[in-house]
């Protein structure tokens, strides 16, 4: 593996896959987003460690569940970033991509507005032809001649008709077409914002991976699903953690990928000033629910001061509310040692991240 695709060394204990039935936890804001924690989670679960005791710990399949971002650049990030094939990993059942942005608001597209309307006929036109009445089948030669106009080119026969002839409609297929074709085979695609629809989709897909592999362990991610707070009429953070913890019940382990704004948050801290909107509120509130019941919180935020020509921003690992003493013991017996820090990181034009802490120089 090269080193701009490695997990930096500080981060490595924490992107390995959780313990079983647990969560974690990314946050990231407009200007840190946490995309790059989520390739190397993918690396980490797709390659054997040094804790692995057989291949069957290994066996592991990923559903990743994206609202905001689409099959490419799902798929562009991980060969950049880790430098792994996921269209390669769908083939083999072990990654499954559930599309919840392209298909979930289709636009209607009507076939009459791209049709032209027939031009009507200028005045001048109307007056060139010169009918023949049935009383008199011989054209009419007296009187005045009609003014003239514009005389449309000769061709040779039959090349006016194959003008209007012209394929247009089988244009706007094409790409369509090419865009399937770009789909791995284990995509699945959200029609319905509703959390039953949700549901009904995200559980198929689970059982249907799980009929095919049994003994194999399934990683969910979801990414981004506060969507579906905005697309509720009456939107409440208790159905949606209800809709969590009902799949978290049908695989192993989940990761989840928050948005950790202030204006997504502010509705979490008492301010008299302002009346926080029913989104807003729900947000805050789904947010903190699913900190107090993950394993580990990853935090990614811009430096305070500004932007760095060397540095892209702050990552903070803490405790979540799931944190359990006994099983951290044991894990750091087996060198999984885990503690809470604060450190810099620097992602590179090439894909590469630097992790560091404060005070020590960027190293991988």
């Amino acid at each position: 593996m090269s080193t701009r695709n490695r997990t930096p060394p500080l981060l490595e204990p924490y992107l390995r896959l959780p313990s079983e039935a647990s969560q974690l936890l990314l946050t990231g804001v407009l200007d840190s987003s946490p995309q790059w924690l989520v390739t190397r989670l993918l690396r980490s679960a797709y390659t054997p460690s040094e804790e692995t005791e057989s291949p069957e710990e290994q066996d592991v399949s990923v559903i990743l569940v994206s609202w905001l971002r689409d099959w490419e650049f799902w798929k562009s990030e991980a060969r950049r970033g880790a430098g792994i094939d996921l269209a390669r990993l769908a083939q083999q059942d072990k990654f499954v991509f559930v599309d919840g942005l392209t298909h979930l608001f289709p636009v209607a597209t009507s076939n009459t507005a791209a049709t032209p309307s027939p031009a009507a006929p200028s005045p001048t036109q109307r007056s060139l032809p010169v009918r023949n009445t049935p009383a008199s089948p011989i054209p009419n030669r007296g009187g005045p001649l009609p003014s003239r106009g514009p005389v449309p080119s000769r061709g040779p026969p039959g090349s006016a008709p194959s003008q209007p002839q012209v394929a247009q409609p089988q244009q706007p297929t094409q790409p369509t077409s090419q865009l399937q074709s770009t789909q791995p085979i284990n995509t699945t695609h959200l029609r319905d914002s509703s959390l039953a629809s949700t549901y009904t989709t995200l559980s198929k897909t689970i059982s249907d991976l799980l009929a095919k592999h049994p003994q194999r362990k399934i990683h969910l991610i979801l990414d981004s699903p506060t969507l579906l707070l905005s697309t509720s009429a009456s939107p409440s953070a208790s159905a949606l953690s209800s809709l969590l913890l009902s799949l978290r019940s049908l695989v192993s382990t989940t990761t989840l990928i928050l948005e950790s704004d202030t204006p997504f948050l502010s509705a979490a801290l008492p301010d008299p000033s302002h009346l926080p909107t029913p989104l807003e509120a729900a947000h805050a509130a789904f947010v903190v629910q699913q900190a107090h019941i993950s394993k580990w919180v990853l935090s990614l935020r811009p430096l305070d001061t500004g932007k760095a020509r060397d540095v892209s921003g702050v990552i903070r690992v803490a405790r979540g509310g799931a944190w359990d003493d006994d099983v951290e013991e044991e894990e750091e017996v087996k060198g999984q040692e885990k503690k809470e820090l604060e450190a810099l990181y620097f992602v590179q034009n090439d894909g590469g991240v630097k992790v560091f802490e404060r005070g020590e120089a960027s190293v991988g």
